[in-house]
């Protein structure tokens, strides 16, 4: 039912906008929060599912409408929103639960033209995920937590998007995906800018960096902009606390990173951890999830 849904607003797409004031568009909000809000807090799946089913159609048309581009969304506090500097387009980003060991990933990109495009979550049906690249139709489903404008030496300017995928009841997947423009404007997911090894000589690289890590563990991924570099939690192999998972991945403790040189991204294997407390951590973006932040790491309760 959800495929169809989305194939219908692919193809609503092309259809005329219409212009509306900004005070509807509170209005529409306000509508969608309430749906946003079930299908991300609702204790049944099916309410969730029905919940969803209304908030992706309604955002679908709020979206198609003239000013849309202009209007914030603020309130839909259970999705991300992201837009570089450059303001040439906007993405959002969401997850549904679809049961204990599943969820499923949304989103539109948004031009200020009136183009829209759905994200088709194709995740885990890709292949050679770190050296394939891929389209809107077939997605790497995350929910972004961080996008940052890269202008290379050069060369064309690209976007790095930093997301999680909650892909297992065990197991979640973080990844620093690279966004890229064709000629005739068309998104393109992936780029080979993260040389493979410390031999800075080396011409193998990946066309992203991805990281799967145990799901009651922590892991951390952002760029450190005092330092220059991405920087994430090395991942050692252990035996996974939870009952038939085997063996899984988790931190050290140490952090590994990857330094611009105006042209690609060279890896760091190890990085001084006096430098920092701690690696850097994104802004949550859904606050109130059951205790649990969106970059997988615990709540601390209060005592």
């Amino acid at each position: 039912m959800m495929n169809n849904l989305f194939l219908t607003l692919s193809l609503s797409t092309l259809f005329s906008v219409c212009s509306i004031g900004q005070s509807d568009f509170v209005a529409i909000e306000r509508e969608l929060a309430y749906h946003c809000d079930v299908m991300v807090n609702a204790a049944e799946g099916r309410h969730r599912e029905k919940a969803h089913e209304i908030f992706i159609k309604g955002m679908n048309d709020a979206l198609l409408q003239k000013g849309s581009y202009q209007f914030p969304f603020d309130s839909l506090k259970w999705i991300s929103k992201k837009m570089p500097d450059d303001k040439s387009f906007r993405i959002f980003t969401w997850e549904v639960k679809q049961s204990d060991n599943e969820y499923k990933y949304y989103g539109f990109m948004q031009w200020p033209d009136g183009k829209l495009l759905p994200l088709m979550d194709r995740f885990k049906e890709a292949e050679d995920i770190k050296d394939e690249e891929f389209t809107t139709n077939n997605w790497l489903g995350s929910v972004y937590y961080n996008l940052m404008e890269v202008n290379p030496s050069g060369g064309d300017k690209y976007y790095l998007l930093f997301g999680i995928n909650r892909w297992s009841k065990t197991e979640n997947v973080k990844l620093v995906d690279v966004l890229f423009f064709t000629k005739t404007g068309q998104p393109v997911f992936g780029k080979p800018v993260f040389r493979k090894s410390e031999n800075k000589e080396s011409d193998v690289f990946f066309n992203r960096l991805l990281f799967m890590y145990a799901a009651d563990g922590y892991m951390t991924v952002n760029y450190n902009p005092g330092m220059e570099m991405i920087v994430f939690d090395n991942l050692i192999p252990k035996m996974s606390r939870i009952p038939g998972q085997g063996q899984t991945y988790v931190s050290d403790g140490s952090y590994v990173g990857y330094v611009w040189d105006k042209k690609h991204w060279n890896l760091v294997n190890k990085i001084a951890t006096q430098v920092m407390e701690t690696a850097p951590r994104p802004n949550p973006i859904l606050d109130n999830r059951k205790g649990q932040k969106i970059n997988g790491e615990q709540e601390k309760k209060s005592k």
